[in-house]
């Protein structure tokens, strides 16, 4: 009877603690999966993917139109290919290459589509005006940037819009 009871005493030295560092485990691993289940229903039922588009104010400060917001901002990116520009001043030794996209609601994606010979007119016109000099650093492409974008809206002379231009690619040789 005496080395029963040992027994169990050992078993209780022994185990007591182990079933307690089991029982933290068990209850980290579930707070765990819980907290990031919870995240993931959270995710799915409240978040969405990204897919709502939110109605964005136009220059004056207000929405266009009562249209819903996911049909009034539906857009494309249209590519405008690729371009190869002699830079102004270099005698020939410099070199642009870029690659250009232009951002524009769906229901004028046919009027760009049709009016991209101008539009590419415009941009080799605009970029061969510009230096070396003027292309370095982030203010000489964001200046390139904008006066696209404005160069590109009046050559679609109002029957489209261009929202934002893009560089796909942008090289000085």
């Amino acid at each position: 009877m005496a080395e029963e009871a040992n027994e169990v005493e050992g078993m209780e030295e022994d185990g007591g603690g182990g079933g307690k560092k089991k029982l933290a485990i068990v209850g980290l691993v579930a707070l765990l999966l819980g907290g990031g289940g919870g995240f993931g229903i959270a995710s799915y039922l409240g978040g969405g993917g990204g897919e709502e588009v939110l109605a964005e104010a136009d220059e004056d400060g207000d929405t266009e139109g009562d249209a819903p917001a996911a049909k009034k901002n539906a857009r494309e990116v249209i590519a405008l290919d690729d371009f190869t520009i002699n830079l102004r001043g270099t005698g020939g030794g410099r070199v642009l290459r870029l690659e250009l996209s232009a951002e524009v609601d769906s229901d004028d994606a046919a009027v760009v589509i049709e009016k991209r010979p101008m539009m590419r007119d415009a941009v080799l016109t605009l970029a061969s005006d510009y230096t070396y000099n003027d292309l370095e650093g982030v203010d000489g492409k964001m200046r390139l940037r904008d006066e696209l974008l404005a160069r590109l809206n009046t050559s679609l002379e109002d029957e489209a819009r261009v929202r934002r231009v893009y560089f796909t690619e942008f090289v000085v040789q």
